[in-house]
């Protein structure tokens, strides 16, 4: 090819042009422009079509509210909504807000397993709420959604108790207690809380419920198989489904019984200060009959004040604990903390009468003001337990623990104050210590004689503990029951001084670790079934 040939080929070649390669490039969208026009395009979320049956498309009336429904026949098990509630709402790795558990058949011909999901039931009556001492908990006026106010939380774990469901969580890392709320955000925005959204059945959505007709069926006991007693706070979670309210299906867990937690300072609080109120009220005895009394009043102070450091172990954030006094209204545990220092108060005062002159004129006043006060203040600590409704602390027998406590300290307390004086033990005293300790025994008998019951009773399955897994434990406490009860206040009778107040301060000792044992039983050995097999 000739050269004037090639040069004409070069003229011919199109000449670049960076400007109008970069215009080019500007009306070609890259894929994340694309998607991000795509998304500004549409008002409504993308799976809008696929979920927005699932959610009502219009606010609860008056005397109705938003609730979960749970179709179990579509319910697979899964877990996929455990997930998703999981990560949209930023969980600590070990922390679930939804759970799934079982339900089976207890005829072998009729061989049905039922997966069950459950979160919040967003209650009527929500115990959380009513039982909460710093009104942490809402109730939505219009959606009747219970929501936690994780900033005016303290940490006290006591809607945990309140609620027969096991729903509220504690988090350790920070110190309070967290729950489902509906992801009332994204209902706010028209979308569907997480686990409705991510469930590839629609076996969850949410529904508008009246709420005087959920009142109506808690009564009639329809609510789920397995479950705890939903008068206790008339759960709004409707499961519909063909097997839903079969008499023949149980929980697949019902079988296992497994102890719960201990609560130690609440064992420390409730322990050391019943003990101190028997023992002050020995002194004050002591003090009117001329015994003496200086040592059963350090006793007292020491083991209330013991009990007030405790229970501080218990909040997971106990730099707020002045907020207490605000569920005044309607929580017994806020209750209980206002009326405290009116028993600790007038203790102190009586205890220093021994050493400061000028307050020895007032001592049988401030011992008298003590026992008004801790008598008072032991009540609301009963009913802290007994308004929960758990049949292990049913009233009888929380009134019964907490009397003999008190009863017990105060009589060995005045054992030891006699022995000490150098006079003869009591007969009287002598013999009612043994009596109430016996009547002690014959009531732990009445429970464990329940034993034998179905573990479908939460009373058979609390002794079921006691003589299982708790079994050490209880015979500790038996032996000290019968050894500082029964044995020691017996042999005080044939001894003689100094021996005597050995005597008669082991048997004080025996009957403490006892009471502190079996106060440790009495929130480990409580099994009320909460949902039917959830993972604890």
């Amino acid at each position: 090819m000739a050269i004037g040939e090639q040069n004409a080929e070069l003229q011919i070649a199109p000449e670049f042009n960076l400007v109008d390669m970069l215009l080019s490039e500007q009306r070609d969208l890259s894929a994340v422009e694309r998607f991000s026009q795509r998304h500004d395009q549409h008002a409504d979320p993308l799976l809008a079509p696929t979920y927005r049956e699932l959610i009502p498309l219009s606010e609860p009336g008056p005397g109705e509210q938003y609730a979960f429904e749970v179709d179990l026949d579509a319910c697979s098990g899964c877990k996929a909504c455990v997930v998703a509630c999981h990560n949209m709402n930023g969980l600590e790795e070990s922390e679930t807000w939804r759970r799934v558990g079982t339900l089976q058949s207890s005829v072998p011909s009729k061989p049905v397993v039922q997966h069950v999901t459950t979160a919040c039931h967003h209650c009527v009556d929500p115990g959380c709420l009513s039982g909460c001492p710093v009104q942490a908990y809402e109730k939505d006026p219009k959606l009747g959604i219970v929501v936690h106010l994780d900033d005016q939380c303290i940490g006290c774990k006591y809607c945990t108790l309140m609620c027969p469901y096991d729903v509220p969580k504690f988090s350790e890392a920070k110190g309070i207690v967290r729950k489902c709320d509906m992801c009332r955000h994204r209902l706010a925005e028209g979308e569907a809380p997480a686990c409705v959204q991510s469930c590839p059945n629609s076996a969850i959505k949410i529904t508008i419920v009246d709420q005087e007709g959920i009142r109506s069926e808690s009564l009639e006991g329809k609510f789920l198989r397995g479950a705890a007693n939903p008068t206790t706070t008339n759960p709004t979670t409707r499961y519909v489904g063909k097997y839903r309210l079969d008499a023949e299906m149980v929980s697949a867990g019902a079988q296992e019984i497994i102890p719960n937690h201990a609560h130690l300072p609440l064992v420390g609080l409730l322990t050391l200060t019943q003990a101190a109120l028997g023992i002050l009220i020995a002194s004050a005895a002591c003090q009117w009959f001329g015994v003496g009394g200086m040592v059963s009043a350090m006793l007292a102070t020491l083991a209330a004040m013991a009990g007030l450091a405790a229970s501080g172990a218990h909040l997971g954030r106990p730099m707020y604990g002045f907020r207490v006094f605000l569920g005044l209204r309607t929580s017994w545990l806020s209750r209980e903390a206002v009326l405290m220092p009116a028993f600790a108060g007038p203790l102190v005062g009586y205890a220093a009468s021994y050493f400061i002159p000028l307050l020895e004129p007032f001592r049988m006043m401030m011992a008298l003001a003590a026992i008004g006060g801790g008598a008072i203040t032991i009540f609301c600590s009963a009913k802290i337990y007994i308004v929960t409704k758990r049949p292990f602390w049913q009233s009888s027998l929380t009134f019964s623990k907490f009397g003999t406590t008190i009863v017990l300290a105060g009589l060995a307390a005045w054992n030891l104050e006699t022995a000490l004086a150098g006079q003869p033990p009591s007969i009287f005293a002598l013999l009612l210590i043994v009596a109430v300790t016996m009547a002690r025994l014959a009531l732990e008998y009445q429970v464990l004689c329940q034993a034998t019951l179905p573990t479908t009773d939460p009373i058979a399955r609390s002794a079921r503990l006691i003589i299982g897994p708790l079994k050490v434990w209880h015979q500790i406490r038996i032996g000290g029951w019968i050894l500082g009860g029964i044995v020691l206040p017996t042999a005080l009778l044939t001894l003689a001084s100094p021996i005597s107040v050995v005597c008669a301060g082991l048997a004080l000792a025996c009957l403490a670790a006892a009471e502190l044992i079996d106060r440790g039983l009495y929130f480990a050995a409580e099994s009320t079934p909460a949902m039917p097999n959830l993972p604890k």
